[in-house]
Order: structure tokens, then sequence, then C-alpha cells
């Protein structure tokens, strides 16, 4: 598998995306430098990295990774040289994009708070989410031109989906001139699987197995997306045989507990056998028993996710 030099993170909410967007990303940072970036300013992978706004330069934030200053000119944050921080809105993303098309500082401020530009915005629904997208465009392209890799943690499925989607809303809606431009860039973007791919996180249960499967196919059949691949969060070993349950009769409780693990992985394999047979590559992670997930947690998770899905992968396309 050829990883993807950009790889967007998602799932149905409670699968543990965030924490598997950090994880993943500590992982890479240890083959080349990565920028894990989110979408909504809650920065909550950052946080499970023990990261803060604000941070001293020496709070540790993961296993060998330590907060260092922040980068020049944007929501960014340096951690160790090799992990980067960084936080995307949509307004900044408007706002970059008006600068970019009007160099001249004073004349982009005055459109940006213009009345005028306001209908103007309001008149191309999804405008803010697209320029989002297209800077997910310009970073893998910064990322092949640096030999180095970014996730992100995206939102959960449904909204991934609608924004994923809103270049070709775009695209209808402006049908010349730079913004159609940029629309089809985007969709080329998202179609080359050596710049874009996505990862579903998914826990072994019914509704999240059967919202990843569903994803999937919307992705890769409306969408034109060719690399998707699944994350089966939170995997547990049964611990007991059937038969060794057949003799707990008399411990009551404990007997009933130990049906219900070995139920849960019982559909761990059901769940891994059918996004198989959607066409998805699968890595599991086991089941972290911690209220919080901590720099240990974080540490098994990552290296999981190194040996199942970075190890023997071919090198990224520049």
């Amino acid at each position: 598998m050829a990883l993807p030099r950009l790889i967007f993170v998602t799932g149905k909410g409670g699968t543990g995306k965030s924490t598997v967007a950090a994880a993943l990303a500590c992982a890479m940072a240890r083959r080349r430098p990565t920028t894990l970036a989110d979408l909504d300013g809650r920065q909550s992978a950052a946080r499970i990295l023990g990261h803060q706004a604000g941070a001293a330069p020496d709070a540790r934030v993961a296993p060998d990774v330590r907060v260092g200053t922040n980068y020049p000119g944007s929501a960014t944050t340096i951690l160790d040289g090799a992990l980067e921080l960084a936080t995307l809105t949509p307004r900044a993303e408007l706002e970059a994009f008006i600068q970019r098309i009007v160099p001249l500082r004073a004349i982009s401020r005055r459109m940006l708070k213009s009345r005028t530009f306001g209908y103007v915005t309001a008149a191309l629904p999804g405008l803010e989410a697209f320029l989002m997208i297209d800077r997910l465009r310009l970073i893998a392209g910064r990322a092949a031109l640096e030999d180095r890799f970014a996730v992100i943690d995206a939102p959960a499925t449904g909204h991934a989906l609608e924004l994923l989607g809103v270049a070709r809303t775009i695209e209808s809606l402006a049908p010349i001139g730079t913004l159609n431009r940029l629309a089809r860039a985007v969709e080329e973007f998202l179609a080359d699987r050596n710049r874009f791919g996505v990862v579903l996180t998914v826990l072994p249960e019914e509704l999240a197995l059967r919202e990843a499967i569903a994803a999937a196919g919307t992705l890769h059949d409306r969408l034109g997306i060719e690399s998707i691949s699944a994350i089966l969060n939170g995997v547990a070993p049964a611990l007991f045989t059937s038969a060794e349950i057949d003799r707990m009769a008399a411990l009551g409780g404990h007997r009933a507990l130990a049906q219900r693990r070995r139920a849960a992985a019982e559909f761990a394999v059901h769940a891994r056998r059918e996004l198989k047979r959607a066409g998805l590559e699968v890595v599991e992670l086991p089941m972290q028993y911690a209220a919080q997930i901590g720099a240990r947690e974080l540490a098994a998770m990552s290296a999981a996710l190194a040996a199942g899905l970075l190890e023997g992968a071919a090198p990224p396309a520049r």
C-alpha cells in the first residue's frame, strides 16, 4: 500500500476518531515530519497529545514529543521538529482566499467587512467549506515538496461527506472562472490516491459498522475517492472459550460478563470480515482499559498503527 500524503480521518461520533488521528500522526512522525490538523477549532487531537494553547515549551505531550515554539504567522505549533499541530477554520480560509486574489491588504480587508461581500458568500453556499478542502489540497502539495505527511482530524462521517462533496456544488454554481478552476483541482486531488486518502474509524458495533460501510460506498462511488481504509478500534480478546463459559453456570453475573466479552470479540471478527468484503484494508487497534487516554495508551495505539498500517508501506509518491 502506498501511503497518501494527506490522510483524512473520520468516523461515527464516539468511535475514537480524534484519538486515532493523534496516534496515527505520532506513528507517521517517526517516519517523516507530519502535520496534524483539525477542522473545527476544538483541537481534540492536540488535547489528547497533552498540548494546550500557551503550554510551556518543555511540556510533555506524547512519547518522545515535546512542545516547541509557535510557528510564525499561523495557528500552528511545532512539536519537537517532527510533529506540527495546526487548526484550520472556515473564516481564516476565506480571508486567506480573498487576500490571495486581492493582494492589496487594505482593499481585501474592506471587501471582507463589506455588506455586499456578505451577500456574495451567502449566495455561494459551501464556499467557506470548499476553501477548507482547497487548503487541504495545498497542504498535501507542501507535504509532497517537503517529503512529509499530513493527518487531518476531520468532522464526523455525515459532515465529512458533505465537506468532501462541496467541490461539485461549487463547480455547478460557478461554471467559469477562478472558483471553477479550483473546484476541478480539488476534485482531481480527492481522486488521487497518492495525495489524498480517507481512514474510517469503526467500533465493533452494529451501527458503527453499518455507517462505515455506507460511507465507504459514498466516498468511492459518488465522490470518486480511491484510497479508503478502516481502523477497527477497541478490539478486545474473548478471554474465555465457550466450554469455559459453560462451566461458569454457578458464577451468575461473572458468567454474563464473560459471555458479553466473547460476543464482542466475535462481532469484531464479523466486522473485520464485512469491512474487507466492502473492499477496505483493515487495521485493528486493541481496547485501551483506561478512563482517559494517556501517554501509555497513545504509545500502544501508535505502535499498533505503525505495525498494521505503516509497516511495509510503499514510500509516498513525490
